[in-house]
């Protein structure tokens, strides 16, 4: 499979409703970086990433600049094995190349090698999902008024759980999980995801309360850079509730210095942070070394690309507490995807009917297009460019 060309797309798809959590006031719309890799045998990959600023740091200018960087490499070059994207990859997060792009390059570069070997990925990996996949519900970050008005617009779901981002509000947090509760039933698991917006006095005031109402998982609490914070919440909950890393697990150094420092009893996997699906692997097989169950996480408008990667994870990994993503169109207007890779209103995935038989998807063009930002970047050209300006 040789290399002829990268194409990049920002792409932003509207959201059915605004998606709010307590680093990011509110989207209206996905933003994700599509990345085409063309090869000469004529066939199309296409590799899908959500940079987070206020996650990994990246935006769609880091994943430009980033590809800038790696595409003298790609350019004209040939894969012979899965194996050698492996290894470009570690080369690449070496190098300092950031998780965003090399997410976006090793789904790009799977998807074209599922095409030209016309075999399932799931059997080019070795994933073996579970048959069937239950999804929770993720809601945002409302107003307890906002929260009562959304939940008669999503009355036809039976999660079988539900992900409640929340923030240093504690009796709106109440207030909202007895309304959750009322409305889906008094049964219904519920965790929270605080995104790093609780100082340590706030968590050690607000995890006592809210295990009263039944809540045992915590994810963030504390900025992404606080380890010692999160270490004394562990010790002083973690025998009762997850203490769970999400913005302070990016790579595998990070997951070694968590479990070092006995940070966090709970990892939260997302292949878009973590720089793709073996890089993701990598940290759930350490963590299962050390006793740390994962859970299976996603971005808030992920289209369905990283969809099918995050079942193809699973399926290389093992079992997971609780499996994030498959919003599909119930979020997105539409999705770049045909057919969409959408949960069921019962949060459930039937992973051998709903998995692509070749590839990560087949795209939409049509919406594609629609949805792209602008024209398409060749980073190609655009290093071309660069270095043209630097000699003048």
């Amino acid at each position: 499979m040789k290399i002829t060309q990268l194409n990049l797309r920002e792409v932003k798809i509207p959201l059915r409703f605004q998606f709010s959590q307590s680093n990011n006031a509110g989207a209206l719309h996905s933003h994700s970086a599509i990345l085409e890799v063309h090869t000469a045998e004529g066939i199309i990959g296409y590799g899908e990433s959500c940079p987070r600023t206020y996650v990994t740091g990246e935006d769609i200018a880091a994943v430009q600049k980033g590809l800038q960087l790696v595409s003298p490499e790609i350019k004209g070059a040939s894969i012979h094995s899965i194996e050698e994207v492996e290894d470009r990859l570690m080369q690449w997060e070496k190098k300092g190349i950031g998780p965003s792009v090399r997410c976006a390059l090793e789904l790009a570069f799977l998807d074209a090698w599922s095409k030209t070997q016309e075999k399932p990925l799931a059997d080019i990996l070795g994933s073996k999902p579970p048959e069937v996949i239950s999804y929770s519900l993720i809601l945002p970050l409302l107003r307890p008024a906002s929260l009562e008005q959304l939940l008669p617009k999503i009355r036809h779901f039976s999660p079988p759980s539900v992900k409640l981002k929340v923030d240093a509000k504690l009796e709106e947090t109440v207030n909202k999980i007895h309304l959750i509760r009322s409305f889906f039933g008094q049964e219904l698991p519920i965790r929270v995801d605080v995104n790093g917006g609780w100082a340590l006095q706030q968590a050690e005031k607000i995890i006592p309360r809210l295990i009263e109402q039944g809540i045992t998982s915590f994810e963030q609490p504390l900025p992404a850079g606080q380890r010692e914070g999160l270490a004394v919440l562990s010790q002083r909950f973690g025998k009762d509730v997850r203490i769970m890393a999400d913005e302070s697990l990016l790579s595998l150094e990070q997951a070694k210095r968590l479990i070092e420092n006995g940070c966090v009893n709970h990892f939260n996997l997302k292949a878009s942070k973590l720089g793709g699906i073996f890089s993701s692997l990598e940290v759930y097989q350490l963590a299962h070394e050390h006793d740390i169950p994962c859970q299976l996480g996603a971005h808030f408008g992920e289209a369905s690309l990283l969809t099918t990667a995050g079942i193809l994870l699973s399926g290389m990994a093992g079992a997971m507490t609780a499996y994030e993503g498959a919003m599909g169109t119930f979020l997105l207007e539409k999705d770049i995807i045909v057919p969409s890779i959408t949960m069921g209103l019962d949060g459930r995935l039937d992973t051998q009917a709903g998995l692509p038989k070749i590839g990560l998807g087949l795209i939409d063009m049509a919406a594609l297009e629609q949805y792209t930002q602008g024209p398409a970047i060749n980073p190609n050209q655009l290093l071309s460019s660069l270095k043209s300006n630097i000699k003048r």
